[in-house]
């Protein structure tokens, strides 16, 4: 199926009054990046969200998955001094509005552009900080406290770009999106955590049953978000959400095979959905 958008990035980076050239180049590759992690967030953010708004949003993902890699990837050991290191990297970047790394220069023209909060990156890169030594998934408990401290500020990072996503109610609404994303992704990677003797979700018969069960339920509360949202960032996030719903239903059967086998995001059917939304939008746009 063809990934490649009907807008060129040209056009987007255009729209976003990004004209130097070498940030320019910067944020291609940071669409690249984006594009080769995770096509359906890719897809749908380059067919539904606003052009203007579309390389911050893939800027925001690229910085939120270099903050990840740091925390949770290479040697366990390693992991607290390189996440250290690059905090105190991007820390400093926010301090002195300036960055060495272009991607990170980047991310501070993206907040200057948006003004999306930069106490908001701060919230996110603390509830890193403390997934660092996290242990307690094995507890409901354990698991919502991971998602008010990491999931939650991530949701906000990504949805905020847009004014429109930074209100009061909005930001009230977007837990439960953040709680059903983290759950199904919990589900998803729940073999992989295993192997890697990682913290993971209850999954002993009966309890892996109740976890796909809380995954459903959050995900059906999560649909209470688009009415609050400005109409031209509904698109986006009416997609992500049922990208999300395609991933718990592969999840559902996979099962009791979930402690075995990783279960990828379905990319067919998910393209499937986001080009349908496209045309729909499209139908309903202003002449």
């Amino acid at each position: 199926m063809n990934l490649v958008p009907p807008v060129s990035y040209r056009v987007v980076l255009d729209r976003a009054g990004i004209h130097e050239p070498s940030v320019r180049n910067t944020y291609r590759d940071i669409a690249r990046e984006v594009r080769r992690l995770e096509p359906p967030y890719y897809a749908a953010t380059r067919l539904l969200a606003p052009l203007w708004l579309q390389p911050h949003i893939l800027c925001v993902y690229a910085f939120a998955h270099a903050t990840d890699t740091a925390a949770d990837s290479g040697p366990v050991d390693r992991r607290p001094q390189r996440f250290r290191t690059w905090e105190a990297t991007v820390r400093a970047a926010l301090t002195d509005r300036r960055a060495d790394d272009p991607r990170l220069a980047a991310l501070l023209l993206t907040l200057e552009r948006t003004g999306l909060p930069e106490a908001w990156v701060g919230d996110f890169m603390d509830g890193m900080a403390g997934d660092l030594d996290y242990r307690d998934f094995g507890s409901e408990a354990g698991f919502q406290a991971y998602v008010d401290r990491v999931s939650h500020p991530l949701m906000l990072l990504l949805s905020g770009v847009h004014p429109g996503c930074r209100t009061e109610q909005v930001v009230r609404a977007l837990r439960d999106a953040a709680e059903a994303a983290q759950r199904i992704d919990c589900l998803s990677d729940l073999a992989d955590d295993l192997r890697a003797g990682l913290p993971c979700l209850p999954h002993t018969g009966r309890q892996l049953r109740e976890q796909i069960e809380l995954a459903g339920a959050a995900l059906d509360r999560a649909g209470a978000v688009l009415p609050l949202l400005p109409p031209e960032f509904t698109p986006v996030m009416t997609a992500f959400l049922d990208v999300h719903r395609i991933q718990l239903r592969a999840v559902e059967r996979a099962g009791p095979h979930l402690t075995r086998k990783t279960v990828r995001t379905p990319l067919t059917p998910s393209l499937k959905v986001l080009f349908a939304a496209r045309r729909q939008h499209m139908e309903g746009a202003p002449t």
